[in-house]
């Protein structure tokens, strides 16, 4: 009920928006026609106006007047029309709005429009009247003639152009024009010469328009039609005087009537007609003698291919009759011959065939032929040259044999080199390739050098073979080369081999050979060099102490020891190539071998061990030797470093840091002195060590080295202690100095200090006088202990310490002690002017408050009386330029006196004038703040409260699309209005930030945390419904999802539920079980399919939950309801498949028990009738073993029976239909069996008869589809002779349907074989009927057929150039070429057309089925190329969409009626409606449509209404399908009947469902 009422509101709101849309067109067509009517109305008004009409001055001036009025007259008459439009159209506004108001309103403005008009008409007569009376008071009576003949003559021609312009017509001749006579013999003479040429033009028509002409023929004669068409050429001559007098008589009598004023049109157009036709007619006779001379050239060509096609087949069938080829040579030779003789004949026949071929190419040139031309030359062609090639082939075969014998030297050859190859690998055979003794090795290579010699001179007798065997191969059969190439191979590899091994061994000898060489020489270099080695060792040690000669033996060793290192490869490599020799060697050999290596190995150990302890010993006491000597050296040397740096060098300290320095080194020195102690005491006992070891030569000179180290030492300490001390003294009297300086600067800086304070003089006169009197008291202190300064100065300067900068010191003190005294002297001069400049700054200050104190007080009342600057621009700028100056003023006395370091009393008097400056600021920014400001900001905050208060209707109340779009449309709207006043709220906030930044107002934080408020609680209400707007989008299009999958699954449950009814509502099983089978299966799928909608909605379901959060009970209850559908309806579908699969379980069971008896009771007949030809006793022992088989098979029989008579008692009327005959006949089959087993006597010979009924049947099919095809032609009977193909095999079946009625004793079997023979005769008689007249009407339009053959063909053709050219096109697009692609496609579109037509009319002449497959065809392609062009046009949607519209309607308006009943077409038009409707549902489904951008509602609205357009004319094209529906039943086979419900059923759910969807997207 809910859907009903549901579907009513979508169908009224529908109609309701189809209404209105109606009235809008009509309303707005009416005011645009009412608007133009009233300006038009206006401008005649003010144009009748401006018309005089008294007070001419001259005949010009009243001429121009009556025109002016003439022409307005003539507008009147043309706006009739528009006047009657009018009123048609408010008729038919009043009519669809039925609303009294406007239909009052609109009769007033009617009503105003025909006063208006008839005032206007009025207006005019006055005005010609009045320009009458004024021509007959002013002007003489010839003036008045010639008025009102010009008034006439203008309104006249006006009422002229007025009739053309309505009318269209030319205008009317003059009236006034003599009519003439014309003399009517003439004309009827004329009469009566073109009458008579036109009838013999339609009888020479009659004759060369022909069928005969339509179709070229191979044979025949055309004597008859040639005479006929000569005889029209000879009359011809005779008719063109005829015509060229009828021509001259019309001339002339045109030119009469012309010159008398008498229309002569009609002679003009009949002589003219005749000429045209004359024309067409010699034309047409000309195109009739070409066609009967190139008819005669294409019967001569024929002649001429039938004789070579005769001679080409006497050579194919001599070759068919040749022997196959044997190896005898006389047979081949004899061959061979005859091979050649026969290639022979056949070329000479290629002249011929050239010649005819140049033939055909001129028959093609000189006109489009037939196409059999071509395709009979190809033909034979194709077959002279198979023919050809094969005698060929057989002749080359032939010769390759015969020249393939081998000669003797190749047997000689071959026998000598396989002797030689088995005595060299005999050879090799033997093991020659183990290391043994030099000698020896060098013996056996010798060998094997010899063979590779014998090897040589033998290539050339292998080199024999293998080019006598390359040219056998090129010549002889594959047979035959194959074995000589596989004798040739053999012998081949074994020499390969023989020769790799002769190479290898050769190589590996040699190898060998030069591995023991090399070994051997390094064994005895290496035992050479040891011998060396071992002398060195056993030279003496040196003593310790001489470093020299240790480094010299150091070095020897630390070479040998390289030189050890850079021998050992040598030893490896000795040991490693001894290894792999001894591994390949003999056993005698490989012994002697290892012994030399071991003791060679055992040697080279202990020498190195040797060297290495060698190496150690002397390293050891050089480095102890040189670490001696390293530290005397050093002790050495630093003595003589610290004494030329302290002790020898003269200092001069000119800095005291200089000074300090030479104090810390002179102290660092000496205590390092004293660290040195403890070295030189560890240096004399290391010395004495070594002397305890050293031999006497090197001990004296150690001695005497540690005695000047000791006596050095303790010269050094001394002298470095008294110059330290020294150092010290000199830099105590330097910090004496400083000191007493330091206090002289500090009373300087005071001094100093004082007179900056005073650089600044205070405001007041009282605080200048007391810093002047400190001033004068500073300066009356002496100086204190200038001369203990001058002392310490003078000593350390008389000992040249820092001299020059003692010296520069003291001047520097002097100078600025002089500068200092000046300064204070002038200090006291400004100190006294400074007292006289604060008394006129105390004035300034007082003028200034008394300004600022009366500005206070204007601002004041301004404020008071809510006043603000914007309403006194002049008065505010003024008391900001005061404010402005005072406030540069008083900044700037602030500068001066703080520059000045002023008095604390000015700066507090400038502080409050600053103050007080500030207070007045304040004011005037209160002043200048906007006086409406407040106001705005209460309103936009009322506004934004209001918004929040409208939120809570935005909670999820129901998942109902309607319910949710209305609580949208509501955020919507919320939405919109924080929209509008967006701009409101922003320029509150600015101005409130103006405001606060410019201090506009008394408390500005106050203010800025209202308008902070104010910001914060408009994005909070914006991103509340924002994000309200969203989830309810994301609700909506999720319910609106879960809606249409709920939909579809509802609906699909509901079908399947109400066929599961209608299927099992039927008594017993149904009668197609396995359609029923197929039906219950393909629904367990549909079932598997429909899960995933299941699931969709299960997921819709969970993510609408997730949305809606704790109000997720709105979905569970519909989402419950779907799941208990869906187990109710997929349990009955189980339930009906199990039960059919069952009941065809048992119907299989009861097919092979039946099967399985029949081929027992088969095999009986067949025993029983072998029997008939045997013994007796064999006879009788086929019928016992036959009985004992029927006692067994009889409880089979008898189960089946029982097994029958279960199924047709409990599954139905069907079941007993189908089960009913197959027992009977087992029955009878089994008795009659029965019966000749028992009583032995012959039977129907029922294999045969079984044959016989299946070779008719077989035969009886195709008679009968070819019957149904009835007279409607097929492309296969224009291009082939219809002939009696069948008509043997038919006499046959009679002929052996008459013998088994003569052998079949059976009354009853003879009477069916009767009826069969009957039935096949009427059929073929029918089917003989059929192709007669079929061959007929063939004939009759096969020039038609050809003609729309090679137009649908060449057009095709053209489409494939077109897409090539598409497919070339070059990135980016050439604009350019796809206009002349375009261009091209509307040409080929006009084609398509007259195609089509053409088929239309070959559809209605009988040949629907034969231009069926070309138009399918042609459809696909155009549409093919439409679709691939579109994407280069670059359309928008609703372009594709028209041109998509534009196709289909044209495939259904230009594809003719009939060939759409043929079933094949039928089916492809519903393929194509189907298509149409998916992709109508793919836009239904596009994004915009979904309800997800709510912005864009016009991109939707524009979207549906292209979908409704789309719509609509699908409708026109599915209802054109339903009327076809009918006769295409008609002539359908019952299994494309099947098909054709089937898709017509899918086609109106698919249409149902569009159009649902389209209604839920409306809504």
């Amino acid at each position: 009920v809910l859907g009903d009422r549901w579907a009513n509101i979508c169908r009224w709101t529908e109609d309701r928006w189809v209404l209105l849309q109606d009235i809008l067109l009509k309303w707005q067509r009416f005011t645009e026609e009412q608007c133009l009517f009233s300006a038009w109305l206006s401008e005649k008004e003010d144009a009748v106006n401006k018309i005089h009409t008294t007070g001419f001055k001259d005949q010009n001036e009243m001429l121009s007047s009556l025109q002016k009025l003439a022409v307005l007259k003539a507008d009147l008459e043309k706006k009739k029309k528009t006047m009657d439009k009018l009123s048609s159209l408010n008729q038919d506004l009043l009519a669809t709005l039925k609303n009294k108001s406007v239909t009052q309103k609109m009769e007033a403005w009617l009503e105003n429009f025909a006063q208006r008009w008839d005032n206007l008409v009025q207006k005019l007569e006055k005005s010609s009247s009045q320009i009458s009376q004024a021509v007959t008071t002013t002007q003489p009576s010839l003036t008045q003639t010639t008025v009102m003949e010009t008034v006439t003559m203008v309104t006249t021609r006006e009422q002229i152009l007025v009739k053309h312009a309505q009318e269209e017509l030319p205008p009317p001749p003059p009236q006034k024009k003599r009519q003439i006579i014309v003399d009517s013999e003439i004309r009827k003479r004329l009469d009566v010469d073109i009458t008579e040429l036109h009838s013999w033009i339609t009888r020479s028509e009659a004759v060369l328009l022909s069928p005969e002409f339509a179709i070229y023929r191979k044979e025949g004669s055309f004597s008859d039609l040639k005479e006929k068409v000569n005889a029209i050429e000879r009359e011809k001559a005779e008719k063109f005087r005829k015509l060229q007098d009828a021509s001259r008589s019309a001339q002339a009598l045109v030119e009469q009537m012309v010159n008398e004023g008498v229309n002569a049109d009609s002679i003009k157009q009949a002589s003219e007609q005749l000429n045209s036709r004359w024309i067409e007619f010699c034309q047409l006779l000309s195109e009739r003698l070409n066609w009967l001379e190139y008819q005669n050239s294409i019967i001569t060509f024929y002649n001429q291919l039938q004789q070579l096609e005769q001679m080409t087949t006497t050579a194919e069938n001599w070759l068919k009759t040749q022997p196959t080829i044997t190896s005898e040579p006389t047979a081949i030779k004899s061959q061979l011959k005859m091979c050649k003789d026969e290639v022979n004949r056949l070329s000479a026949l290629q002249p011929q065939i050239e010649r005819l071929k140049i033939q055909s190419i001129a028959l093609k040139e000189k006109r489009q032929g037939p196409m059999f031309l071509d395709a009979d030359f190809v033909a034979f062609t194709n077959h002279f040259n198979q023919v050809f090639a094969d005698v060929q082939a057989r002749e080359k075969e032939l010769q390759t044999i015969f020249d393939t014998l081998p000669p003797m030297r190749y047997q000689e050859t071959m026998s000598a080199i396989r002797t030689w190859i088995k005595q060299s690998e005999s050879k090799l055979s033997i093991p020659q390739l183990s290391v043994t003794e030099y000698e020896i090795m060098e013996q056996r290579l010798a060998e094997l050098q010899a063979l590779q010699s014998s090897l040589q001179e033998q290539q050339s007798g292998l080199n024999y073979l293998s080019t006598t065997v390359k040219e056998m191969s090129k010549k002889a059969p594959s047979e035959i080369s194959q074995k000589y190439q596989s004798e040739f191979d053999d012998i081949e590899g074994r020499w390969k081999k023989l020769s790799s091994q002769l190479v290898e061994h050769c190589q590996k000898l040699e190898e060998q050979i030069n591995k023991l060489r090399k070994i051997q020489n390094h064994i005895k270099t290496l035992k050479k060099w040891m011998a060396e080695v071992d002398v060195f060792l056993k030279e003496e040690w040196p003593a310790l102490g001489d470093s020299e000669i240790l480094k010299k033996q150091l070095k020897q060793c630390r070479l040998l020891v390289n030189d050890i290192q850079t021998i050992q490869p040598s030893l490896n490599s000795v040991n490693e190539g001894g290894q792999k020799i001894k591994n390949e060697a003999e056993p005698g050999f490989a012994s002697r071998l290892e012994t030399e290596l071991r003791e060679l190995n055992t040697q080279w150990d202990h020498m190195c061990r040797q060297v290495c302890a060698r190496k150690e010993a002397l390293k050891g006491g050089l480095d102890k030797t040189i670490s001696l000597q390293k530290d005397l050296s050093e002790m050495h040397e630093w003595m003589t470093q610290a004494e030329e740096e302290y002790l020898e060098r003269d200092f001069e300290y000119k800095t005291p840091d200089e000074l300090q320095t030479a104090v810390e080194e002179m102290q660092r020195a000496k205590e390092e002195a004293q660290q040195k102690e403890t070295k030189v005491k560890l240096l004399t006992e290391t010395v004495n060590s070594v002397i305890a070891q050293a031999p006497p030569v090197a001990q004296e000179a150690l001695k005497k080295e540690l005695d000047t180290l000791t006596t050095n030492y303790q010269w050094l300490c001394t002298r470095l202690n008294g110059k330290c001390k020294t150092l010290e003294e000199v830099w105590a009297c330097w910090h004496e100095l400083l000191s007493y300086l330091e206090k002289a600067n500090k009373w300087l800086n005071e001094v100093e200090f004082k007179l900056k304070t005073t650089e600044n003089v205070p405001g007041g006169a009282e605080e200048i006088s007391e810093v002047l009197d400190s001033l004068e008291n500073l300066m009356q202190h002496s100086e204190d202990n200038p001369n203990q300064i001058r002392i310490l100065a003078q000593t350390l300067t008389d000992g040249g310490v820092m001299d020059e900068l003692i010296n520069e010191e003291l001047e520097t003190f002097n100078s600025r002690w002089r500068e200092l005294h000046e300064e204070a002297v002038r200090r006291q001069k400004l100190l006294e002017q400074s007292i006289q400049s604060a008394q006129e700054i105390e004035k300034s200050l007082h003028l200034i408050q008394e300004s600022l104190a009366s500005i206070d007080k204007q601002l004041s009342a301004y404020i008071a009386d809510k006043v603000d600057a914007a309403q006194m621009p002049q008065e505010a700028q003024k008391i900001q330029s005061d404010l402005t100056s005072h406030e540069i003023s008083l900044e700037e006395m602030k500068k001066h006196n703080q520059g000045k370091d002023a008095a604390q009393r000015v700066l507090s008097q400038i502080d409050v004038a600053q103050k007080k400056l500030q207070d007045v600021s304040m004011k005037f920014r209160l002043f200048q703040k906007p006086a409406n400001f407040e106001q705005r900001l209460q309103e936009s905050k009322m506004i934004l409260d209001e918004v929040k208060m409208h939120l809570p209707a935005l909670e999820t109340k129901s998942v109902e699309q309607e319910v949710v779009q209305s609580q949208l449309n509501h955020c919507v709207n919320l939405y919109k209005s924080l929209s509008e006043v967006k701009s409101e709220v922003e320029m509150v906030i600015k101005t409130g930030r103006q405001i606060v930044q410019k201090k506009q107002t008394e408390n500005p934080k106050e203010l800025d945390e209202r308008v902070t408020a104010l910001k914060l609680h408009y994005n909070e209400l914006g991103a509340k419904v924002t994000e309200r707007k969203q989830q309810l989008e994301k609700c909506l299009k999720l319910s609106r999802k879960m809606r249409k999958e709920m939909n579809v699954l509802t609906e699909w449950l509901a079908a399947t539920d109400m066929e599961l009814t209608k299927r099992s509502a039927v008594e017993g099983m149904p009668s197609n079980l396995d359609s029923e089978v197929a039906w219950g299966k393909a629904t367990q799928k549909e079932i598997e399919k429909q899960k995933v909608h299941l699931k969709s909605v299960t997921e819709l379901g969970e993510a609408l939950k997730m949305v809606l959060g704790k109000k997720e009970t709105l979905v569970e209850d519909k989402l419950s309801l779907l799941t208990s559908n869906w187990i109710a309806v997929t349990s009955r579908a189980e339930e009906w498949l199990n039960l059919l699969l069952e009941y065809q379980k048992h119907m299989e069971s009861f097919d092979q028990n039946v099967d399985h008896i029949t081929k027992w009771i088969t095999q009986a007949d067949i025993l029983l009738d072998e029997s008939e030809k045997k013994k007796p006793q064999q006879k009788e022992d086929i019928l016992k073993r036959l009985k004992a088989e029927m006692n067994d098979m009889r409880p089979k029989v008898d189960s089946t029976r029982d097994q029958a008579a279960n199924l047709m008692a409990n599954r139905g009327n069907h079941c007993r239909k189908v089960i009913e005959p197959q027992i009977s006949e087992l029955n009878h089959r089994f008795a009659a069996i029965s019966h000749r087993i028992k009583t032995g006597k012959a039977s129907i010979p029922l294999k045969e008869l079984e044959q016989f009924n299946s070779d008719v049947q077989k035969l009886l099919e195709p008679l009968e589809a070819e019957i149904q095809q009835g007279v409607n032609l097929k492309e296969e009977d224009f291009n082939k002779d219809m002939s009696e193909d069948n008509e043997g095999t038919v006499k046959e079946l009679l002929q052996r349907g008459d013998n088994l009625q003569q052998r079949i004793t059976d009354e009853r079997k003879r009477e069916e074989i009767k009826i069969k023979q009957q039935l096949l005769q009427t059929k073929h008689n029918a089917l003989k009927d059929l192709r007669s007249q079929r061959r007929k009407k063939a004939l009759e339009i096969s020039h038609q057929w050809y003609q729309y053959k090679r137009q649908a063909d060449d057009l095709l053709k053209c489409l494939d150039d077109i897409e090539k050219k598409l497919a070339s096109l070059p990135e980016p697009r050439d604009e350019r070429k796809i206009k002349e692609i375009d261009r091209e496609l509307q040409k080929k579109k006009e084609e398509l057309n007259a195609v089509r037509r053409q088929a239309e009319g070959l559809s209605e002449d009988g040949a629907a089925m034969a231009v069926e497959p070309t138009q399918i065809q042609l459809s696909k392609r155009w549409r093919e190329i439409e679709s691939k062009f579109a994407q280069f046009r670059r359309l928008n949607f609703a372009q594709i969409h028209t041109v998509r519209e534009e196709t289909m309607m044209a495939m259904t308006e230009d594809m003719p009626l009939e060939v759409s009943y043929v079933p094949s077409t039928y089916l492809i038009e519903i393929a194509h409606a189907s298509q149409a409707l998916s992709e109508v549902e793919q836009l239904l489904n596009a994004p915009d449509l979904c309800a997800k951008d709510f912005e864009d509602l016009f991109k939707q609205e524009e979207s549906l209404k292209n979908i409704k357009e789309s719509l609509q004319q699908i409708s026109g094209w599915i209802d054109i399908i339903h009327n076809k529906k009918t006769a295409a039943l008609q002539s359908a086979t019952p299994i494309e009947r099947v098909k054709l419900q089937e898709a017509l059923s899918q086609l109106d759910f698919q249409w149902e469902k569009i159009n649902k969807m389209y209604k839920d997207r409306q809504g």
